[in-house]
């Protein structure tokens, strides 16, 4: 009688053992399913006419632009991860083979702005902001940095944004006045 109470008890014991050692292994099935398959989103490849929208918001003036460009040539089969990779310093916030939304900030004005600003030499030049992100050299001006008056030299520093080439001329007229 002895035997059979044990039998029962080894029962459930084996039962137990064997319903949490399926769960275990359901669970590390799981987990390493997900960690392997990739989403349909990331097995998508970049195709030739893939259209890169990309906005730029510019901190200095607070504008932001969208601009829409065709990817280059490089990038024609590329997946998400290696897009992410290519465009490090942008948000990709929508991704697909035929269209790819990225946004990204910069330190400058925008393209609606002429700036005024010393160049390496310390001579003031009236730079523009061609391609989104960066500055190209418009005009030299002849007036150096050091012949401004404190205030002047503080304020121009990181560049002083204007609509046109007259204000910029009404600007330096104030300085020689």
């Amino acid at each position: 009688m002895e035997a059979k109470q044990k039998s029962p008890r080894a029962f459930w014991l084996w039962a137990l053992i064997i319903t949490a050692a399926a769960l275990l292994i359901v669970a590390l099935a799981a987990g390493l399913n997900t960690g392997v398959q990739m989403t349909a989103q990331e097995k998508q490849t970049v195709e030739a006419d893939c259209q890169l929208v990309q906005t730029i918001h510019y901190t200095r003036c607070g504008h932001e632009v969208t601009r829409r460009i065709t990817v280059d040539k490089e990038y024609h089969g590329a997946n998400l991860k290696q897009m992410q990779e290519a465009f490090a310093d942008w948000a990709i916030t929508s991704y697909a083979a035929k269209e790819i939304v990225m946004s990204c900030s910069r330190n400058l004005f925008c393209p609606d702005h002429l700036v005024v600003m010393p160049d390496g030499a310390g001579v003031l030049g009236v730079y523009y902001n061609e391609y989104g992100d960066s500055y190209a050299l418009q005009k030299q001006l002849e007036v150096p940095v050091g012949d401004l008056d404190t205030a002047a030299m503080e304020s121009i520093h990181l560049g002083l944004p204007f609509a046109t080439m007259q204000e910029i001329e009404m600007w330096l007229e104030t300085l020689e006045s």
